[in-house]
This record gives structure tokens, sequence and C-alpha cells, in this order.
């Protein structure tokens, strides 16, 4: 099933004139916002509900992820250049160079770790709006970090003292940095217990409803949960699309008259009367 219907009049608009559409389908996209509900419509509706579960790529959502991935380049990046700069890789590198002198490692390995105690600052703020769930990732970042700040902390100085330069205030966000990822990697490690609840996307789960009752009155039931205007609209969906169907030579008479006479949420039940698209 395919999100790409923003609702069941769009939907019934580009049905193929050689299929039979299914009317479960069809009230699925009325109901697409609520999969707990999507599930209850037969056999059909559980197959279709995982898909409507599924985040959208919406480009809000694309931008968050952006964003993430940036922060976590950085997280990473960030405290290895502010070690990278000063100890021995460019002799690693390149056999033939030689260390960075003082006057140009220290800056910068001391704005790499101002860029990186800013990242942790800003990736707990969002960790902690979120729930301040199980993080293993920015657990990760963060002990790497403090680890990173921590050598930095002893072999700054020395590199300054070994090119006679003045560190002053350049070790400042070296020890801040260490702070924050510090405190960051604790905060996660004392959450490493709390995981995110399955389907945390989906909304509260409905209320339990007897086992007993049948497909066509726990669609009912969970429908008149929902508020009278918002069901108000979900019928008017569904009925458009209908008659968009009946319109277009998709349902006859009978057939779009027994529909919009049935309940809302319960058109799952007048598919097995009809022949199903292949």
């Amino acid at each position: 099933m395919s999100a790409a219907y923003p609702d069941a009049r769009a939907w019934a608009q580009d049905q193929s004139l050689a299929n039979v559409p299914t009317l479960a389908r069809l009230e699925a996209f009325a109901f697409q916002a609520h999969p707990e509900i999507v599930e209850s419509f037969g056999a059909e509706g559980r197959s279709l509900a995982p898909f409507l579960r599924r985040p959208r790529r919406s480009p809000t959502r694309l931008l968050r992820n952006a964003l993430m991935l940036l922060t976590a380049i950085v997280v990473l990046v960030a405290p290895i250049l502010g070690v990278a700069i000063y100890a021995d890789a460019p002799p690693y590198l390149a056999p033939t160079a030689e260390p960075v002198a003082a006057p140009i490692a220290v800056p910068i390995s001391s704005i790499s770790f101002a860029v990186a105690a800013l990242t942790q600052a800003v990736a707990c703020v969002v960790w902690l709006r979120s729930g301040a769930r199980r993080s293993i990732p920015l657990l990760t970042g963060a002990a790497a970090t403090a680890v990173l700040a921590g050598f930095a902390s002893v072999g700054l100085p020395r590199v300054a003292a070994r090119d006679g330069f003045e560190l002053g205030g350049w070790i400042v966000p070296v020890w801040v940095a260490l702070v924050v990822a510090t405190a960051v990697a604790l905060a996660l490690v004392m959450r490493l217990g709390v995981r995110p609840p399955a389907n945390a996307d989906a909304g509260p789960d409905p209320a339990p409803i007897a086992s007993t009752v049948s497909d066509r009155e726990h669609a009912r039931m969970l429908v008149r949960r929902l508020p009278a205007d918002e069901r108000r609209l979900l019928q008017q969906d569904r009925d458009d699309a209908l008659r968009i169907l009946a319109a277009r030579g998709l349902l006859d008479d009978d057939e779009v008259q027994r529909a919009l006479a049935a309940d809302l949420g319960t058109l799952f039940t007048l598919d097995p009367i009809r022949t199903p698209a292949p």
C-alpha cells in the first residue's frame, strides 16, 4: 500500500478502470491517520496497517534526519581532529610530514573541542526533549568525546610547552568538552534500561476490547471513540470516494447505495460479496 494519496477521494480518482477496488482499501485511505482502526478492517486491514505505521518521508522528517546525520558527523569528527592535529597523525599519514606546530595545532584543537562541546550540549537537549530514553549512538559519541578531551587536556599543554607557545585560554574549551561529554555519558548510562515503546509513533493503543465481539462491532467501537467532528470528516471523505468510484463506473448503483448506508468503518464487511481485484 502506498501512502501517496492524502485521502480516500484521491485514491478513488486514481483507480484504474480495469480494477475492481476493494472497499476495505478505500476506507483504509480515509482512516490512514489511525492505523489501529485500519487494523480492525478484516484481513486486508491487518495487512495494510503495518504500512500505515511506517514513518512518512515528509520534508520535515528528511530535514530532521539530515540534521541528525550532520550532528553525528560533527560529534565524531570534531574531537578526533582536536587530538589528531597536535599528535603524530601527520607523520603517520605522510612520512615526510612534520608534526603541526603549536601556534597552529593548539587553536585548531581548541576550536574543535569547542564545537564538540556545543554539539554534545545540543544533542543532550534534544535527547531530553524526546523523552530521555536509551540511546546507544549518543552514548558512544559522548564517551568517545570525553576520552579524547581527556587526552587533549594532557597532550595540548605538552605540545604548547614543546614549542614555547602560550597556552592561555585555549585549554578551556577542552575542559568544557570533557565536563559536558562526561555528564552526558553518565546521564545516558543511567537510562540504558529505558527502551522506546514499540510503535511509538503509532499513538496510544486502544483500550482492550472483548475478544468475543465480531470484526464489524470491533471496528464500530474503535470508530465511535473518535471525536464527532473527525468522524464527520472521515464519513464525508469515505462517501465522496464511493461516489467517485460510482461516477467512474467502478461501482454499480446497488453497491454504492449499500456502501453509503454502511456504518463508518464497516465497508470491509461488504467486500466478500464483490469480486476483488487480482
